[in-house]
């Protein structure tokens, strides 16, 4: 598995790939990903508030025959024995199992699936809502808790200087382009911004805005929300 590139978070994209690459001289006919990958990589996931950011991650086949449904993954442990990771039907890891035991001996993570087949898919986002008016808090916390998982990745010294996020995006359909708007009611004059042609809106969140927690509003349902990974400093 190569997770270099930041490995957990090197894009702004709301949904991105990790190809999972066989560790040299591997002989497994089944794909095979060292434990301490998934464990690096669910660490600082698993400090997150969900309430606050989803970070989900996904297992799914190159082989488009195959169904997520179809897929496992069981830690082949010679301590604790053989452990299921739970997943859903539609390919979501619901729970991986953190332990110091597991993170020392870095047992191989076995799949029911042949060798170079399987990749991982990582989705983020502020939790979504039909409300089309909530407070301006709700993004700073997203991107509080973005944060914090970034320090947690980059480990007690480098999380010094680990980057930061600053803003977030709002995702709309393209047909939304130059239609969808974000309004903020802050006190000092309304504020809109506009859909690009993309169908996004970028915001840099605005410390005398968290301060005020003024009403944003949007014209329509956004397909997500995202920390903006793309202007980190």
């Amino acid at each position: 598995m190569n997770l270099s590139a930041s490995r957990l978070f090197p894009t702004a994209l709301m949904m991105f790939q990790i190809c999972l690459v066989q560790p040299a001289g591997a002989a497994d006919i089944n794909a095979v990903i060292p434990y301490r990958n998934l464990d690096e990589m669910f660490e600082p996931i698993a400090a997150v508030d969900p309430a606050k950011l989803q970070i989900h991650v996904f297992v799914s086949s190159t082989n488009k025959t195959v169904r997520a449904a179809d897929i496992t993954l069981t830690i082949a442990s010679a301590v604790k024995g053989r452990i299921p990771v739970t997943l859903s039907t539609n390919g979501q890891i619901l729970e991986f199992p953190l332990a110091r035991e597991l993170h020392r001996e870095n047992p191989p993570v076995v799949s029911n699936q042949p060798r170079g087949s399987l990749r991982l898919a990582i989705t983020i986002q502020i939790p979504p809502t039909d409300e089309l008016t909530f407070r301006y808090a709700r993004l700073g916390d997203g991107v509080v808790e973005m944060n914090k998982s970034i320090r947690l990745q980059a480990g007690l010294v480098m999380s010094l200087f680990a980057p930061k996020v600053q803003g977030v995006v709002f995702l709309f359909s393209k047909n939304s382009a130059g239609k969808a708007i974000v309004k903020i009611a802050s006190a000092t004059g309304q504020r809109n911004y506009t859909a690009d042609r993309n169908g996004r809106i970028k915001l840099k969140l605005e410390k005398s805005l968290l301060a005020e927690n003024p009403e944003v509003i949007l014209s329509e349902k956004p397909n997500h929300i995202i920390p903006d990974l793309e202007d980190m400093k």
